[in-house]
């Protein structure tokens, strides 16, 4: 017994190790650069700390402003004790992503050997360990992605859930932060606990009270949220709580311009939106090479056939007696993230409510298998290993690096910092690259007291723009014509470009895939 015991204890240890070191090897500049929506989370979270209020002047939003259609508040606020201790960086703003990505192995673990058995666990958190989907995530802060983290979270407690603890309401305090955290939620999260509570209620393992008294902590604790819903769809103004604020966007809000309901032709927008779900779990990828790495998909390609086999074995079958309760949250789990692709247009983000319950599929497929064919566990996680291997290798290899570089902006903040040094007069930018103004706000820091008054936006009253661009920001233009006539101006343009003043002698000095043009 004392043998089994060490055998799994180090197991578990050798897959925390295994995920650790796939999530903090070249951590923070890898991939290379700082990406806009980044760059924009960081912004706010240092504003938030610095100032009281958000890039657009807004005290201590729940919803952030942002480009102008919103953008998730809760991982701005999980940054700011990063920012206090190390600045506003990359590392900084990818920190807390990669604790929660090192945090969620522990949590499939527990999870796991709730939903089977700890031969399960150890299973499932090798596979959350190798997932190409959770490395990647975990390696930057698109501040969306912190959902399955916090999804994760609420569905363990909800497996640990009895008559006899408090787990059923820590869980919907998660489920309400999730709310927060990503507007798929809003659809997400709803359907799961209507397909979840009253089972478990009535399999009594959970007493009506406390049913009531958990969703009325969710209710409570996601009332600003449905606040903000109401005001932005019904265009109501922004109502103030104290310091605190909820937001009415200045154009359409995003989860209004993603989700089919609110479009002319709802119906045919969902069916359009099935098709695109099912091509991206066939397929594994999307449209943003950044999401993923090719050939290795969300989970290695050619695995979402054993997704829908393992989704077998969580239907309420008598060989699944034991368990039926366990099973049917992780069903139910599957049908709410299903709902979410159903509403919205999905890619490997949107559809970040699903890829936690998909690894469970597959390793419930894998642990039904080895029950029933000699070996094939064994084989299976040695082949899935050494994708895994290629996977890595991939990541950090020349080809992706190149791809995450243009994503990324690689050297706009050091040829910012530069420019901002050399130059005293007119910086203009290239107009090919979008929201660069970001990055101004980012390195300059500057208070939304000395520009808020008097931002010109290039597409002012556009409701289908989700990233509005102000035409300047002080002496920081973000429109080539701004600088024609000003011979002294600087201009910061991607390589291969040129400043339009063909009349002016510059030199020029590279940053990443920018380069900074000053008066010779």
């Amino acid at each position: 017994m004392n043998k089994k015991i060490n055998t799994r204890i180090i197991l578990f240890v050798a897959i925390l190790l295994i995920g650790i070191f796939a999530r903090v090897w070249d951590f923070g500049i890898m991939p290379p650069g700082v990406n806009v929506d980044e760059a924009s989370i960081g912004t706010e979270a240092y504003y938030l700390y610095k100032f009281g209020m958000d890039r657009n002047g807004v005290t201590y939003p729940i919803h952030l402003i942002s480009w102008g259609s919103g953008q998730n508040a809760p991982y701005a606020y999980l940054i700011i004790p990063f920012i206090i201790l190390n600045g506003l960086n990359a590392i900084s703003i990818r920190l807390p992503m990669l604790l929660a990505g090192i945090l969620s192995m522990p949590l499939m673990y527990f999870a796991g050997k709730k939903l089977a058995d700890e031969k399960f666990a150890l299973l499932a958190m090798f596979f959350m360990a190798i997932s190409p989907w959770h490395i990647v995530n975990s390696r930057w802060a698109v501040e969306s992605n912190i959902l399955p983290f916090l999804l994760l979270t609420a569905v363990t407690f909800l497996l640990y859930a009895s008559e006899k603890n408090h787990w059923f309401i820590a869980a919907n305090v998660f489920f309400a932060a999730s709310l927060y955290a990503y507007g798929t939620a809003y659809v997400g999260v709803p359907a799961f606990l209507l397909l979840t509570i009253p089972v478990m209620v009535y399999a009594k393992r959970i007493t009506l009270k406390q049913a009531i008294i958990g969703l009325g902590v969710f209710t409570a604790l996601a009332l600003p949220i449905g606040l903000f819903v109401f005001i932005n769809t019904f265009q109501f103004d922004s109502i103030r709580l104290g310091a605190v604020t909820i937001p009415r966007m200045p154009v359409q809000a995003r989860y209004e311009a993603m989700a089919a309901v609110f479009g002319a032709s709802p119906f045919q927008a969902i069916a359009e939106n099935i098709k695109i779900m099912w091509t991206l779990l066939w397929s594994q990828e999307d449209a943003y090479g950044w999401n993923f790495v090719a050939p290795f998909g969300y989970f290695y390609k050619i695995t979402f056939p054993l997704v829908l086999i393992g989704l077998y074995w969580t239907l309420p079958l008598k060989s699944n007696a034991e368990k039926k309760i366990e099973r049917w949250i992780l069903l139910a789990w599957m049908i709410a993230s299903f709902a979410v692709g159903i509403i919205h247009p999905t890619n490997l983000t949107r559809l970040n409510f699903i890829f936690t319950p998909i690894l469970f599929c597959i390793a419930l497929f894998v642990f039904e298998l080895d029950k029933r064919v000699k070996f094939s566990l064994p084989l299976i996680v040695a082949a899935l290993s050494v994708g895994f291997i290629f996977f890595t290798l991939a990541y950090h290899g020349d080809e992706y690096q190149k791809r995450a570089s243009g994503v990324f902006n690689e050297g706009i903040i050091p040829a910012l910092e530069y420019v901002s040094d050399k130059s005293k007069g007119a910086v203009c930018f290239t107009e090919s690259t979008y929201s660069l103004y970001i990055y101004v706000l980012y390195t300059q820091k500057i208070h939304p007291s000395e520009y808020m008054d008097d931002l010109v936006w290039l597409s002012p009253t556009d409701p289908a723009d989700p990233a509005r661009t102000p035409r300047d920001i002080g002496r920081y233009h973000f429109t080539l014509s701004a600088c024609e006539n000003d011979s002294d101006a600087a201009y910061v343009m991607l390589l291969k470009e040129s400043p339009p003043n063909k009349n002016v002698e510059y030199k020029s000095k590279k940053f990443g895939k920018f380069e900074v043009y000053l008066q010779k």
